[in-house]
C-alpha cells in the first residue's frame, strides 16, 4: 500500500470514528425519557364539577401508565423541574355541548345507536327550527308594518292642535297592543335562539361520535367556527420552548385518564398507532386505562428498558 493510500485510509478511519461518536451522542441526548419528565397542574375549570385534587389524581394515574411497562418513573409531578409540561382543564364548546344535551335527557354513549338517535332528533329539531323561524320572520314583518303605521299616525295627530278623545283612546290601545306583541315576539325569538343552541350542541356531539366510529358527519351552517375544527378531547402542544397538555372534554373518570394518557404519549414524542385498541390510536374509542401491546412496544422503543 502506498503512503498516500495509507493516509487516506487513516483519515477515513478517523472520520468514521468521529461519525460514530457523534451518532452515539445524538442518540443519548435525544432520548426524551432518560430522566423523568416533569409536569405541573395548571388551570382547572370548576365548571367540570371536578376538584383540583381529583384532577391531579387522574393526571397521576395517566402518567403512571407509561412507566409501568418499564418498571420506572417516566413522568413526575414537579413544578420546578426541567421542561415542565403544564396540564390544564379548559371548559369550552366541546364540554358545554355534551353537558347541555345531558341536561335535556339525550343519551350520549358514543355508540352507533346513540349517533342514530341524535341524528334523528337533529333532523326533527332542524325542521322545527326552520318552520318556527319562517313564521317568526312573518310576524316580525307584520309588527314592523304596524309600528310604521302607528308612528305616522301619532306624528300626524301631534301636528294638530287637538286630538279627539276617541282618537287618543285608539292610539293608546294600539300602543299597548304593540307593546304586548313586541314582548311576545321577543319571547319567541329567545325560544328560537335556545332551539338553535340545542341544535348546534347536537351537531357538535353527533360529529364527535361520528369521528370516533367512522360515520358520516352532519353539516349545519349555523354551528359556526366550532365545527370548522376537528373535535378533540385533548391537545398536546410544544411552542416557544414550552410544553402543555390541555383537556377540553371527557365523559367520565376513566375517559379523562385515557385522554390524559394519550396526550402524555405525545409528550414522549410517540406517534399515533394504527391499532384501534391502543391509547395512542388517533381516536379515543375506549375507556380502558391500560396500555395495549402496541403502546408498550412504542414506549420501550422510545425509552428503553
Amino acid at each position: 500500500m502506498s503512503k498516500s493510500s495509507r493516509i487516506i485510509s487513516w483519515r477515513l478511519f478517523v472520520l468514521l470514528g468521529m461519525l460514530a461518536l457523534v451518532t452515539v451522542i445524538f442518540l443519548r441526548t435525544t432520548k426524551v425519557c432518560d430522566d423523568p419528565i416533569s409536569y405541573r397542574i395548571g388551570k382547572v375549570d370548576e365548571r367540570f364539577g371536578i376538584t383540583r385534587e381529583e384532577f391531579a389524581i387522574a393526571v397521576n394515574m395517566a402518567a403512571a401508565m407509561w412507566g409501568k411497562p418499564l418498571a420506572r418513573e417516566i413522568f413526575r409531578e414537579d413544578a420546578k423541574g426541567n421542561s415542565v409540561v403544564e396540564i390544564n382543564l379548559v371548559y369550552d364548546y366541546r364540554q358545554e355541548a355534551t353537558d347541555k344535551l345531558k341536561k335535556l335527557n339525550y343519551n350520549i354513549d358514543k355508540t352507533k345507536n346513540s349517533y342514530e338517535d341524535l341524528k334523528s332528533s337533529f333532523q326533527n329539531l332542524k325542521s322545527e327550527y326552520e318552520q318556527k323561524k319562517t313564521i317568526l320572520d312573518g310576524e316580525f314583518n307584520s309588527y314592523n308594518l304596524r309600528i310604521n303605521i302607528f308612528n305616522k299616525d301619532v306624528e300626524y295627530w301631534n301636528r294638530r292642535e287637538g286630538v279627539a278623545e276617541n282618537i287618543r283612546r285608539r292610539l293608546e290601545k294600539e300602543k299597548d297592543e304593540l307593546g304586548s306583541l313586541r314582548a311576545d315576539l321577543q319571547n319567541k325569538q329567545d325560544d328560537l335562539k335556545r332551539l338553535a343552541e340545542t341544535i348546534n350542541s347536537m351537531v357538535i356531539v353527533i360529529n364527535e361520535i361520528a369521528t370516533n366510529i367512522n360515520l358520516d358527519l352532519v353539516n349545519y351552517q349555523n354551528t359556526g367556527e366550532a365545527l370548522g375544527r376537528e373535535f378533540c378531547e385533548g391537545f398536546y402542544e410544544y411552542k416557544n420552548g414550552k410544553q402543555s397538555i390541555t383537556i377540553y372534554q371527557f365523559d367520565n373518570d376513566y375517559r379523562l385518564v385515557r385522554v390524559l394518557a394519550h396526550e402524555f404519549g405525545h409528550a414522549l414524542r410517540l406517534n399515533h398507532s394504527a391499532d384501534p385498541k391502543a391509547v395512542m390510536y388517533r381516536l379515543i374509542q375506549s375507556d380502558t386505562i391500560e396500555l395495549s401491546p402496541d403502546d408498550i412496544a412504542a414506549v420501550k422503543a422510545r425509552c428503553g428498558s
